[in-house]
């Protein structure tokens, strides 16, 4: 990680994202197989797509945990948790649609059911679903929440209806700014271009 304060100040937030998800996505991984492979050799003719979906629900729940409490930890969400970890699993499911389509392909395309052709197909489907979940929770899901924006005058004037003035820390230029927009008396703009000039 101290490669990445070389980087620009802009990038430096996302590369400690990428190196966190990178490493909840190995762990997460590894769960992930550990449950498929499991399954696949403890129970006699365990299907291979619902051995995928039950492997990709453990590791969800452990990803979604990970991910909301170390890797974007930082990014206050502006809706719920529940809200939150619907939307985790929706894009989960999305992605489990990814590796499940090419563990699909290779045993009902392909022909190929055997234990190493359907974890070279799931590990192929995580690499692609993993990009996927990236974009996705960093767009959508852990998004940082955000501030209606408020023009310069709406706030100015805003400031005068609640106060009555903009303040003793107001520059000149936003008294000034303030006067010429309509929202300071003559009275006002007098009293605080006077303890603007004494400051």
């Amino acid at each position: 990680m101290r490669l990445v304060r070389y980087l620009p100040e802009r990038f430096q937030q996302l590369a400690h994202e990428i190196l966190k998800f990178g490493l909840v996505g190995l762990l997460n991984t590894l769960i992930n197989l550990a449950v498929f492979n499991a399954l696949l050799i403890g129970i006699d003719n365990v299907g291979r797509v619902k051995a995928n979906f039950v492997a990709t629900a453990v590791a969800t729940v452990f990803a979604y945990l990970m991910s909301r409490y170390w890797t974007f930890r930082h990014r206050p969400s502006d809706h719920s948790t529940s809200r939150e970890f619907m939307l985790f699993v929706v894009f989960n499911v999305i992605g489990l649609g990814i590796e499940s389509a090419l563990i699909g392909g290779t045993v009902y395309i392909l022909g190929l059911s055997s234990i190493l052709a359907v974890n070279v197909a799931k590990v192929l489907g995580l690499g692609l679903g993993t990009i996927f979940r990236f974009w996705a929770y960093r767009t959508f899901v852990f998004r940082p929440a955000t501030t209606p924006d408020i023009a310069e005058s709406e706030a100015l004037a805003a400031a005068v209806a609640t106060t009555g003035t903009l303040g003793v820390e107001a520059t000149l230029e936003e008294i000034e700014a303030a006067y010429s927009d309509g929202h300071l008396s003559d009275e006002q703009f007098a009293e605080l271009t006077g303890a603007s000039a004494e400051r």
